[in-house]
């Protein structure tokens, strides 16, 4: 698919067929991620689509089903493959690249900004940085050897 526009992430017809489907599910949240949302899909990439339904998190009764009715439905729009995840189910570092690159389809970008911080907390690199400069700090309090 080679129609995608870097500086609009995910085509236009994309959004479009995505919207179309999420419409007819309890979906509160969604956002394309990966190449789709970059710009650079081609002829082997798929559709990565985090969603957040309304009322139903991973472990509760009834998500799977509503969880594999949208998969299903969302499984044969496009004319490639999608994979659909749950924001809740994503790990931490998983969830802050998806996150980084994401295009918000459904709700909005302040939903966006919280599901980023409860799911992905902060950035690897800041965590790292942080971790060093307390360990430098630690160091300096306790002086030289």
């Amino acid at each position: 698919m080679t129609d995608s526009d870097p500086t609009d992430g995910v085509a236009d017809s994309i959004r479009r067929t995505l919207r179309s489907v999420l419409d007819g599910h309890p979906v509160s949240f969604a956002m394309v991620f990966g190449s789709a949302a970059r710009g650079s899909m081609d002829d082997r990439s798929d559709v990565d689509v985090a969603v957040e339904f309304d009322d139903h998190r991973p472990g509760d009764d009834g998500y799977s089903d509503v969880y594999l009715r949208l998969v299903s439905d969302v499984d044969g729009v496009l004319p490639t493959d999608v994979d659909v995840v749950d924001v809740h189910s994503m790990p931490p570092q998983f969830a802050w690249v998806a996150f980084d690159d994401g295009d918000v389809i459904v709700g909005s970008d302040s939903r966006r900004r919280e599901l980023e911080r409860e799911v992905a907390g902060d950035s690897p690199s800041r965590r790292d940085a942080r971790a060093r400069i307390a360990a430098a700090a630690e160091r300096l309090r306790e002086g030289p050897s």
